[in-house]
């Protein structure tokens, strides 16, 4: 279709327009201050030109993540994702001393599950768990590895930061050791309350509750010859030498028959670490046992921990189906699928990289008081999809935010709910039923920058995200066929998943269209 034509299809709608900045709290307006002046008039044009495809990611970078991802999750569409963890384990302090004579009691490795207080009551607190994704066991074992994990890269002469990506499990399967330090069939996230029974120095023993969590004991006679035996020698001496001495851990999941269940972990939390509990001899100067005797020795009950401080990876094994479907989108966390989006894409006459469309705009002197894009959900796919609540749009050509975004809560970077950017992308708009109808993104800065300020029109990438705030970006590792060079972290720790009509889907209610008000002088 000519350009020309085309522009004159553009409807007037100065009482839409008004009925939509009346309603509307979150409209964005630039240029508003002549909307509804003499001379000028407001129009909808929502005939954009649009393409837009799926695109399968290649492996993603996994370390330096705000959190990981840890088991087995299976939808209908889009296949099963296992996520398995690779870290190295850090000194709470460095050079310790175990006393005299320490002899291990117990090992238990605790990492905190996202969850939320619901009750508090005679009773104590009920906690509903936050990022977990199903409810059917999971074989979970935890091996040393000898793999060891660089900060920097030794390719680059240790000048950047070492990239490790979602398909290194290879390679650790290969540097695994005999020692397996736990191993179950039937692993299943709890939201029960953890129930402690520490004993204090005193051999008093105390009753403590904590937060639903990943608790196990591991093998404790490997953490006697690995640690405590190991007491002021150079291998505990400092953390260099201690990673090099104890290189790392592989937290496994695997498959058990069933659907799996996934989680989501911080294993950057305080509380979260593998923690030594023993015993040493002490002289009992207070005579604590009452037999008048304070020269003799006796038990002392202490504890020592091993944190999660140091390079962590996830690595996924994740079912990538071939689709054949070009009339939708295909949204994929992890390892999965994104989409491309090119706007005002059409004919070019002059190849000047500029399409025609875009070029009669700019020569309009639009004002553009608001531009959106809504995707629609295609529920024709959904059963069993896991929705996410937020989906992000960025700049793909320069993987940064687009001039929407707005910082407006940095604080809570690592928050699973958040209500930044509600204006700029939208969460999502479910029915009376819960089932989700679509996501609205608000587009007017980035599309005034095209129209008005000669922006170059760049390439657009569409990922679900498990958290808005996530900006900062993990590599996606290039191959010939790579079209993409980053993804926002967001994308890479969730397992959610949505299919949304694209520009050339049949119902032309549900299309893709980018929507811009705008207004324009009279002739």
């Amino acid at each position: 279709m000519n350009i020309k034509s085309k522009m004159l299809k553009i409807t007037t709608v100065v009482a839409v327009v008004f009925s939509f900045i009346a309603c509307e709290d979150d409209f964005q307006t630039i240029g508003s201050n002549v909307i509804g002046a003499p001379n000028f008039s407001a129009e909808l044009y929502d005939d954009a030109e649009i393409f837009a495809w799926s695109n399968d990611l290649a492996p993603v970078q996994t370390n330096n993540l705000p959190s990981y991802l840890l088991g087995v999750y299976e939808d209908q569409l889009f296949g099963k994702q296992t996520a398995s963890i690779l870290t190295q384990l850090a000194l709470a302090r460095e050079n310790p001393s175990f006393g005299d004579q320490p002899v291990i009691d117990s090992v238990v490795m605790y990492i905190p599950y996202f969850s939320r207080e619901i009750l508090s009551g005679t009773e104590g607190a009920e906690f509903v768990l936050d990022s977990v994704y199903g409810d059917d066991p999971i074989k979970l074992s935890i091996v040393e590895t000898n793999f060891f994990l660089n900060q920097f890269d030794p390719e680059t002469n240790f000048e950047q930061a070492q990239k490790y990506y979602s398909n290194l499990e290879p390679r650790i399967e290969e540097n695994l050791t005999p020692n397996v330090l736990f191993e179950t069939e039937s692993f299943t996230p709890s939201r029960a309350k953890v129930v402690e029974f520490p004993v204090n120095e005193a051999g008093v023993r105390d009753t403590i509750l904590r937060k639903p969590a990943l608790r196990v004991k591991l093998d404790a006679e490997f953490f006697q010859k690995k640690i405590l035996d190991m007491g002021g020698t150079s291998e505990l001496r400092n953390q260099n030498n201690f990673k090099d001495y104890f290189r790392s851990i592989y937290i496994k999941a695997e498959e058990t028959g069933s659907d799996g269940s996934m989680m989501l972990l911080d294993l950057s939390q305080a509380e979260a670490g593998i923690t030594l509990y023993y015993t040493n001899q002490i002289e009992d100067t207070n005579d604590s046992d009452g037999d008048a005797d304070s020269t003799e020795t006796v038990n002392a009950y202490q504890s020592y921990q091993l944190t999660f401080n140091g390079t962590k990876v996830n690595t996924f094994d994740q079912e990538v189906p071939e689709f054949g479907d070009t009339k939708n989108l295909f949204l994929k966390g992890g390892e999965g699928s994104m989409a491309i989006i090119e706007l005002f894409s059409g004919e070019d006459a002059n190849n000047d990289n500029i399409s025609d469309e875009l070029e009669f705009i700019r020569e309009s002197n639009w004002l553009v008081n608001e531009a959106n894009l809504e995707f629609f959900v295609n529920r024709e796919y959904m059963t069993g999809l896991n929705e996410p609540e937020r989906i992000f749009l960025y700049d793909l050509s320069n993987n940064t935010i687009l001039a929407d975004y707005v910082m407006d809560n940095p604080s809570q970077t690592n928050a699973l709910t958040s209500n930044s950017n509600a204006s700029h992308l939208q969460p999502l708009k479910r029915d009376e039923n819960g089932n989700g109808i679509s996501y609205k993104v608000q587009l007017t800065r980035h599309i005034n920058n095209i129209i008005n300020n000669d922006s170059t029109n760049t390439r657009l990438g569409l990922v679900v995200t498990q958290n808005v705030n996530l900006v900062r970006h993990s590599a996606v590792l290039q191959t010939e066929s790579t079209d993409v060079r980053s993804v926002p972290r967001g994308e890479v720790i969730t397992p959610r998943a949505t299919v949304l009509y694209g520009p050339d889907a049949e119902d032309a209610e549900k299309r893709l269209k980018l929507r811009i008000y705008y207004t324009e002088p009279k002739n």
